[in-house]
């Protein structure tokens, strides 16, 4: 079924990320790894996650040293996603503007902690419950994230299935036999006689 998910902007964003800097797998979103291959420079100090990006492409990041590794990661993918597609500083930015990139980066984080890739190749439970603890041990996220993220995905494929079909009743012609039989025989009688046919068009 995830064959019918539909991704959004951002999250083809982080797909495309990720496969330029060769993130195949739930073992390599750690933050050593991802520092690594996207040159982020990272300092744990006991003061609040944040980023900034002192000169075009180099990227600097302070993580709470206070906080367990779990949500350091979360951090760093979340102040990531401010390295990688925002451009100036927070704090001089309208209150409007830098919620609307802090909503954007939460999603990143979902986006970006359970990639969407990396999921599609799970043999997934039938059970909400024990399909959200599949995505906790895989990707070692929280539950309230897993739980999220597993919502997000019945939702989208739902969406993709049933714009499947609305695409099918618009552009897919429900005939009986009897007309398909009448279709398929002046089909016949056009291509003998050398002119393109019913079938050449897509409607047989």
């Amino acid at each position: 079924m995830f064959n019918y998910y539909q991704m959004t902007i951002l999250e083809e964003f982080v797909e495309a990320t990720y496969k330029r800097v060769n993130i195949t797998s739930p073992l390599h979103i750690t933050v050593k790894e991802l520092a690594q291959r996207l040159n982020v420079w990272v300092h744990y100090r006991p003061v609040g996650s944040r980023a900034l990006e002192a000169v075009p492409g180099m990227y600097s990041m302070f993580l709470d040293s206070r906080l367990d590794p779990d949500q350091q990661r979360l951090d760093f993918l979340h102040e990531l996603c401010h390295l990688l597609r925002h451009a100036g500083n927070q704090m001089t930015l309208p209150e409007s503007f830098t919620r609307m990139q802090e909503i954007e980066a939460e999603q990143f984080v979902l986006y970006a902690s359970m990639p969407a890739s990396m999921v599609s190749r799970l043999i997934m439970p039938d059970s909400r419950t024990e399909a959200i603890s599949c995505l906790m041990d895989t990707f070692g996220v929280p539950y309230d994230l897993a739980a999220i993220r597993m919502d997000q995905i019945q939702r989208r494929i739902l969406l993709g299935y049933r714009e499947s079909k609305r695409k099918r009743r618009v552009y897919e012609p429900v005939w009986s036999q009897e007309t398909k039989r009448i279709l398929k025989q002046l089909d016949r009688q056009l291509i003998a006689r050398g002119l393109p046919g019913y079938e050449d068009h897509g409607l047989v």
